[in-house]
């Protein structure tokens, strides 16, 4: 059964959805006014029919007990309650180093009127749901935003064997600590995109994201030319420490036409490679370490027609970023 969500998400009667992803807003209780702030102007700027907030949404090495967990979910929450706009959310590596559990945090996010995520139970991994979107006057199924968790706290890739085990010394660069998205996460994208396919007749197009990049990330970053990449370099790209293959399953499946990721803070990326659109969106929030003037979030536009385009939106265009 295609599941279904608290607010139900349509495409314009002109044939087009706006989607605002912001990844890395990473701050604690004693959090950069900024952050809010960007965010707050950002979301306003944009005006999106949903906003997804791309993991790492807290930094749990500091933000530690439920108490205070709950307490920044209030505040940062505010942006999309308060416009009463649909947002969802997925969980990176920093949501796992707080105290609270995984199950724990998504009651909270799911607590929220706004909040239309979903979870999953017996995959690896909290936030593993799919959100569709529907036509402007029917409940045909015209889009599918398929969410991953890419970080699970002490996951084993088998008992005894983690992705920090697998750190040999000689590897490419892009190989680090990072939690694969797991094959059991990979069937059940596979199997619910089948299962919509046959609810609608067509493969159902979409968008899947995931806080850690996929390795392939890195051919549309080192040929510009054949993948029209447009970016920045300024830190090293950081991968799963194993390429378990979920773009080469979403390649072979056919349906998703963007993989949009967070989790690195410097850099924006956007390339297509084998018709897959591969997004990065910098780090929203002012408290860690990135680029000032890159802080912000990417938009999508999704349209009816069979085409999307994305840009970035940034905080120092609404907010003065040199004030904290």
């Amino acid at each position: 059964m295609i599941p279904q969500t608290k607010h139900t998400l349509r495409f314009h009667e002109d044939g087009t959805f706006r989607i605002l992803m912001v990844s890395d807003i990473q701050d604690k209780i004693e959090y950069d006014p900024r952050t809010f702030a960007g965010l707050d102007a950002v979301i306003e700027a944009a005006k999106p029919d949903l906003v997804i907030w791309g993991g790492d949404n807290v930094d749990g090495r500091y933000l530690k007990p439920y108490d205070e967990f709950v307490k920044y979910m209030e505040i940062f929450t505010a942006p999309m309650e308060k416009r009463k706009i649909p947002w969802m959310h997925i969980f990176g590596n920093h949501d796992y180093d707080t105290e609270v559990s995984g199950p724990e945090m998504q009651k909270v996010y799911e607590s929220y009127p706004y909040n239309i995520s979903g979870h999953s139970e017996g995959i690896p991994g909290v936030t593993n749901y799919m959100v569709p979107i529907l036509a402007h006057d029917s409940d045909k199924v015209e889009y599918a935003i398929y969410a991953f968790d890419s970080k699970y706290k002490n996951g084993e890739l088998r008992p005894g064997v983690t992705p920090d085990d697998l750190m040999l010394p000689n590897r490419d660069q892009v190989y680090k600590k990072w939690d694969p998205i797991r094959f059991e996460q990979q069937m059940w994208y596979w199997n619910l995109s089948k299962e919509l396919e046959a609810q609608e007749g067509h493969t159902v197009r979409a968008m899947a994201v995931m806080h850690v990049p996929p390795h392939e990330i890195m051919m549309a970053v080192n040929n510009p030319e054949e993948t029209g990449y447009i970016g920045t370099e300024d830190e090293k790209f950081q991968c799963p420490m194993v390429n378990s293959g979920v773009y080469s399953t979403m390649l072979e499946r056919g349906d998703v036409e963007i993989i949009a990721a967070g989790h690195l803070h410097k850099n924006i990326s956007d390339g297509v490679y084998g018709g897959i659109r591969l997004t990065l969106d910098a780090s929203a929030g002012f408290a860690i370490g990135g680029v000032d003037e890159r802080r912000g979030g990417r938009i999508f536009d999704i349209k009816l027609d069979g085409t999307h385009e994305t840009h970035m939106i940034y905080a120092k265009d609404y907010i003065d970023i040199s004030k904290k």
